[in-house]
């Protein structure tokens, strides 16, 4: 992920510098994809892929989305 490019975004997007930044890790299962629920065995682990985001507090208290 290049990070400058989301950044260099957010700050066209939205005219602002002030940001929180976000990051959710992907998560693999090495075994047991669906058998954890019924009481088998799982190995998760989470990966350094995953979702970016970054975000700033709005004063009228709207949420905005943009990809």
């Amino acid at each position: 992920m290049d990070f400058s490019k989301l950044l260099k975004s957010f700050k066209e997007l939205f005219n602002q510098n002030e940001y929180r930044t976000f990051f959710a890790p992907g998560r693999i299962n090495l075994i047991g994809e669906h058998t954890d629920y019924n009481g088998g065995h799982v190995f998760p682990g989470a990966i350094t892929k995953g979702t970016y985001a970054l975000g700033r507090k709005r004063e009228d208290k709207k949420l905005e989305c943009t990809r």
